[in-house]
């Protein structure tokens, strides 16, 4: 088979494919147009200490195919899984066109980009022959609980060894732009025909929340140590007849944790197919973070999403959203201040939701995911062929 001579991204990161659907999904999904992407997730242990270790095919297009490494659950394999994740990597190279059997690239398919989104496996650089190595940073994770302690060091390496860095928020992008000498900036984007649909009054409510009394009070993301529980558990004892909606998956949270009262209601992990219709159903959407080591710096993709859809936001004071988004979002503190915030929103006279609207409306103009992966792709395509004009 002739090898394809687009460049080809490997991109290495700490999310599954199949997981929410955010940042390295909405970008690489778009770039496929352009490259061929081999999306390789963090190592998972099998159920059972059976087998070898192996990838396994999660998503498959034309252009995109996603994996996921599975290692058995017996100790010599989980102890190897650095060099066994090495080897799946570089056999999905080999297999997928563009490095040969001997580990070198193969000059006639196309430059190859290792993209990286967690720093953890900084040491496959010795391994794979990349012609341009890509920094996309979305989270500080080194903040995140279970980090590894030697998550800083991982990233100093990596970013000693990148060409290109990405900051996916204000303080991401501040915390390393004197640490390498080409870092940009790319905020969260927003997919605004996707979300817009939820202002369409023929889009059916989910049957999970239709019935709930009103007002509904929703949001839709990870349920993880960045959410403040404390917050929602006042909320929902303050205002009883308020419908506290929580879509999304649970992680790194023991479910005993959540608050549990008549009126929260936890609908799981939906497809992202389903977001807006529940969106739909919002009366108002909150952004209840906490204000921890986990939230410092996150720029909440979720932000443009909302305001796509025209609705009204209250979020806690997360640096990045209160220097986004002052006039586009309101910001409260604690339960008291959620619960005025709320009856705001709700009671919004004609004037000010004019106003919202139109701040809401110039973000997400100017925050398309089309637009991001488009100044993303040039600057890799360009920086590509300033190394190739350097090749001997």
């Amino acid at each position: 088979m002739t090898p394809d001579t687009r460049p080809t991204i490997l991109c290495l990161s700490h999310l599954r494919w199949d997981h929410v659907w955010q940042r390295p999904q909405q970008l690489l999904s778009r770039l496929a147009r352009d490259f061929q992407i081999l999306y390789v997730a963090e190592p998972e242990i099998g159920r059972t200490p059976e087998g070898e270790p192996y990838l396994r095919l999660v998503a498959e297009d034309e252009a995109l195919s996603a994996w996921q490494p599975v290692i058995p659950d017996r100790p010599e394999a989980i102890e190897r899984w650095r060099e066994t994740y090495t080897r799946l990597v570089m056999e999905l190279l080999v297999r997928r066109g563009p490095v040969g059997p001997g580990g070198a690239s193969i000059r006639s398919a196309g430059p190859l980009v290792a993209w990286f989104y967690t720093p953890t496996p900084w040491y496959l650089l010795d391994a794979v022959p990349a012609d341009l190595v890509v920094y996309d940073v979305m989270d500080e994770l080194a903040n995140f609980a279970g980090a590894a302690a030697d998550l800083r060091f991982r990233e100093s390496r990596l970013l000693g060894r990148a060409d290109l860095v990405f900051a996916g928020g204000r303080s991401l992008y501040a915390a390393r732009r004197d640490r390498h000498p080409r870092v940009h900036l790319f905020p969260s984007g927003v997919d605004a025909p996707h979300f817009a649909r939820a202002a369409d009054p023929d889009l059916a409510i989910p049957a999970e929340v239709a019935a709930l009394p009103r007002p509904i009070l929703g949001y839709y993301g990870v349920i993880d140590e960045r959410i403040d529980l404390d917050l929602l558990r006042d909320l929902a004892l303050r205002c009883p007849d308020w419908s506290i909606a929580m879509v999304g998956p649970l992680a790194k949270v023991a479910p005993e944790r959540l608050p549990r009262a008549p009126n929260i209601h936890y609908l799981g992990q939906q497809p992202y197919a389903r977001l807006p219709a529940f969106l739909r159903a919002f009366d108002v959407c909150l952004m209840p973070f906490a204000l921890n080591d986990a939230t410092r710096s996150i720029s909440p993709t979720k932000g443009p999403e909302y305001m796509a859809a025209g609705k009204p936001i209250v979020s806690t004071a997360v640096p990045d959203v209160v220097a986004s988004w002052p006039e586009a979002v309101t910001i409260a503190s604690g339960a008291d201040g959620f619960v005025d915030a709320v009856q705001g929103a709700l009671g919004e006279p004609d004037a000010q939701r004019e106003s919202r609207l139109r701040a809401q409306g110039e973000i997400v103009a100017n925050s398309g995911w089309d637009r991001v992966a488009g100044e993303m792709c040039r600057l890799i395509v360009d920086s590509l062929t300033a190394m190739t004009s350097r090749r001997p």
